[in-house]
């Protein structure tokens, strides 16, 4: 950042990237343009370190996480397993009861 001496004129805040001496055009920017952010080789290794962090969290698989035992010894028809759980259920909304004719 720039200061003024005398303490009457705001402060210029200067491109952060290495080597741009432009000033930036809002208070709240950090860089003077979009291609001074995209080419700033400090903010690309910053990323590039957060990306690999990132990309070491351990993922549990799948197998690990869902058991498919319930359906025991028939994989070969599990259709037939969910018509055996549902059986002797009616397809009525809850709160209605079927009319017995």
């Amino acid at each position: 950042m720039r200061h003024a001496t005398d303490g009457r004129l705001p402060a210029v805040r200067l491109c952060a990237r290495a080597g741009c001496d432009q000033p930036v055009k809002k208070r709240t920017n950090k860089y003077c343009s979009v291609r001074c952010c995209a080419i700033d080789p400090e903010r690309l290794e910053r990323l590039r370190t957060q990306a690999q962090r990132n990309g070491r969290r351990t993922v549990l698989p799948l197998a690990r996480q869902l058991s498919l035992e319930i359906w025991g010894t028939s994989l070969a028809n599990p259709e037939a397993e969910i018509a055996l759980l549902g059986e002797g259920r009616e397809d009525v909304p809850r709160g209605m009861s079927r009319l017995v004719v």
